[in-house]
């Protein structure tokens, strides 16, 4: 064999080492995975034309292309994770919960119009009265005498129903009427209802006794006191309490109601060594008090407000939830123009209507939220927004001004005073 020709063998191991050289290109680019990498071109070798038939050639190594790549590299297709299944059982849990209080409820109100439908006849319905059966109005009067020979504090509680409290100059005895008013199907079924209303009527000899009023049971009979009657007083007192079964909640029983009238004598106060503290609480009716003079406080929640005639001592306030409320009296200011007083007429929602002597000599402090202010006094109010507020003397005139305060306040509404007679 001549110097320039290569042995068969020594062909083979050069190729062997050219392929294994570019598989170790191939694995040292992927460790630079970040870099941009162009693979080599693959060197062609020209076949010698003079090796001889006897030697062959060596069979060619084929390697995998390399498709894998590291995590790192942005081109590979990673393989989704399984989510993880969620516990169906919280779902049943609440649905089963929520299925069992609405059924609770359902079962509630189908016992209530079955027990009133058996009452009333027909289906009750929210505010009294009933659907689907022939109902009518039946009233129950009933009048007591006030034997009492003076009167220092007086407590009116009803939850639905009027209310009304006249001091009559020419009624000869003083007395309590009170009127019993359902709706049902019959009078034998007006009967039974009458005697599940019930009226207490209390004439305590001494003030010593706190005088409260009682809430309702489903029965109609007074349970403990609910509310007490503001300040005490020496002399004798009066307690009306009337309790209206299921008459606390919305549905309450088939539009049952009380009304109250009582008629007082000026010589009831004749006697009297203090002042008369009347407290009266009407939720759901009107309230009239004419004639009456002392520390006023009266508790409306539903209903219109109507004091007249009346003279109110320090510490009155008047003041319904959803109604009007008008007053025509003398605001009885102490006579030392240095000692504080205090008179509040108020209302969430409706009109104040607020009438005064043209000498009244107080610091008026009115205000209105959604409302103006209208009055006879020479005042001067503030608006904002359609809100309207004063405070400052109701009367500029009076020589020295008083200490005392009248508060006018409502939500929702006007506020009107007018100048009576001085």
């Amino acid at each position: 064999m001549g110097r320039g020709r290569m042995r068969p063998e020594d062909e083979a191991s050069r190729r062997r080492r050219q392929d294994e050289a570019y598989y170790n290109e191939e694995e040292y680019a992927d460790e630079y995975e970040d870099e941009e990498y162009e693979e080599p071109p693959v060197r062609q070798v020209r076949p010698r034309s003079r090796v001889p038939q006897r030697v062959q050639r060596a069979p060619q190594r084929s390697y995998p292309p390399n498709t894998q790549h590291r995590t790192s590299n942005p081109t590979r297709s990673l393989r989704p994770r399984p989510r993880r299944r969620r516990s169906v059982w919280p779902v049943l849990l609440g649905g089963c919960a929520i299925g069992i209080f609405f059924t609770v409820v359902a079962a509630a109100v189908i016992v209530f119009f079955t027990v009133r439908t058996a009452q009333t006849g027909g289906i009750p319905i929210i505010g009294g009265g009933s659907i689907g059966g022939s109902t009518q109005t039946f009233t129950n009067d009933t009048t007591q005498a006030i034997t009492l020979t003076s009167l220092a504090q007086m407590q009116i509680c009803n939850k639905i129903g009027n209310v009304s409290v006249v001091v009559d100059p020419n009624a000869n005895a003083a007395s309590i009427k009170t009127t019993k008013i359902v709706h049902m199907s019959s009078k034998a079924s007006a009967d039974q209802e009458f005697g599940r209303i019930n009226v207490s009527i209390q004439q305590p000899n001494t003030g010593a006794k706190s005088l409260t009023c009682a809430s309702s049971t489903s029965s109609g009979t007074p349970t403990a006191s609910a509310t007490s009657a503001t300040g005490s007083a020496s002399g004798s007192a009066l307690l009306i309490n009337t309790t209206i079964p299921d008459s606390d909640g919305l549905l309450h029983g088939g539009g049952d109601a009380v009304d109250i009238n009582i008629t007082l004598t000026p010589k009831l106060f004749a006697t009297a060594s203090a002042p008369l503290q009347l407290n009266i609480q009407a939720a759901l009716g009107n309230v009239t008090v004419d004639g009456v003079s002392g520390i006023l406080n009266i508790v409306g929640s539903s209903g219109n407000v109507t004091v007249t005639r009346a003279t109110l001592i320090s510490g009155s306030s008047i003041g319904t939830g959803q109604g009007d409320v008008a007053f025509n009296g003398i605001v009885a200011a102490p006579s030392d123009v240095t000692t504080q007083g205090s008179f509040v007429i108020r209302s969430e929602k409706g009109k104040l209507d607020i009438t005064l002597p043209g000498s009244t000599n107080l610091v008026l402090s009115a205000n209105t939220n959604i409302g103006t202010i209208h009055s006879d006094f020479p005042i001067t109010a503030t608006t904002s927004s359609g809100s309207a507020s004063y405070r400052g003397p109701l009367n500029t005139s009076a020589t020295t001004q008083s200490s005392a305060v009248l508060t006018a306040d409502v939500s929702t509404g006007d506020i009107i005073i007018h100048k009576g007679a001085a």
